[in-house]
């Protein structure tokens, strides 16, 4: 019989042992760890793995694809105790927010004719935690990253693969370094954000004026606090060259947008209006080109497709903006006339 071993029976190992034993796989046990008692308990008596074994080297013992569903500082330890257990052929990957950390730890520790293929599943709420909030649906239909090790073998990539399938995801491989470049900016960096535009104003003298004016977009935008502090932790260190890149250019940003507010109000509005429709066409998934980052034109209140690719109230200022625009043209083609220059 067929083992898929899970170290770590938390929100996301708990979700993947679920999903696995919901597709009820022909002729394969599901083998579970955790360090936590508590959780092994929770594990067992929820039905998410087959078996719970008393150490991560029993779980991995006879294995074919092992899954490291434990935070990215505890990989390095939990790769050279498992290594002595692992069988030749063995496939192992990961859950963890960074990659090119953890795929030199797997190069250190693992021994030859083991595949290390790094893994992170996009799936999730950032303020789950523990076993009690998992779901055999949580991957489905998500973009669950592969980054192959340079030495991986194709029946290792293929079994991740058909585990990520199985779990209703949809497989993406970037390169390690790949992965913690975008993951940093699209994931990580907010997480960095949101704790500094809280603690900025948590530790301001005017905190009980800003605490009671706080409505729903200040708590969306420092939602992400809510989650497990140590984890958030831990993806900013392993990964902290790629996440201080993104600081860096999110402080350049900053600047441009702080000396865009004194220029003109049509200009102001013209960039927000750009950021608006880009984020439709993204939300819709239709920007996912190599131009997708260029400058939209915003459509003028003549154009007839104005009024269906923005919402009338968009669509209202710009007709107010074209209008003021057409005005101060010809102004000054009148001055320029009387001046002779027409």
């Amino acid at each position: 019989m067929a083992r898929i071993a899970i170290i770590g029976l938390g929100y996301i190992g708990g979700s993947i042992g679920m999903g696995l034993r919901a597709a009820k796989l022909r002729d394969t046990e599901i083998v579970g760890f955790d360090d936590w008692r508590a959780a092994r308990r929770a594990a067992d008596k929820q039905d998410a793995v087959d078996q719970v074994a008393g150490s991560p080297r029993d779980a991995v013992d006879g294995a074919g694809l092992v899954i490291l569903a434990t935070p990215p500082a505890a990989t390095s330890e939990l790769l050279e105790e498992i290594a002595p257990a692992l069988g030749r052929g063995a496939a192992v990957t990961d859950t963890a927010a960074s990659k090119v950390k953890i795929e030199g730890w797997a190069s250190n520790h693992l021994p030859n004719g083991v595949s290390f293929i790094g893994g992170h599943p996009m799936a999730g709420d950032a303020s789950a935690f523990g076993i009690d909030q998992s779901s055999p649906d949580l991957f489905r239909g998500k973009r669950w990253f592969l980054s192959p090790s340079p030495s991986a073998s194709d029946s290792a990539v293929k079994s991740v693969l058909g585990m990520v399938r199985e779990l209703g995801a949809a497989p993406h491989f970037l390169s390690a370094e790949e992965h913690d470049y975008v993951v940093a900016g699209v994931s990580h960096l907010p997480l960095v954000v949101s704790t500094a535009l809280f603690t900025m104003l948590r530790r301001s003298d005017g905190w009980p004026d800003f605490g009671r004016a706080a409505g729903e977009t200040f708590r969306a935008m420092t939602a992400y606090n809510s989650g497990d502090p140590s984890t958030t932790t831990e993806i900013a260190v392993t990964n902290k060259e790629q996440v201080q890149h993104w600081i860096d250019r999110f402080v350049v940003e900053l600047n441009r947008v702080r000396n865009l507010l004194d220029e003109e109000e049509e200009q102001v509005f013209m960039e927000y209006s750009a950021a608006q429709i880009n984020h439709a066409k993204f939300l819709g998934g239709d920007d996912m080109d190599p131009d997708a980052g260029a400058q939209p034109d915003i459509p003028d209140a003549t154009s007839q497709m104005a009024a269906l690719l923005i919402s009338p109230r968009l669509y209202d200022r710009v007709r107010k903006m074209t209008k003021r625009s057409e005005e101060r043209e010809k102004e000054r083609e009148a001055r320029g006339r009387r001046w002779g220059r027409g």
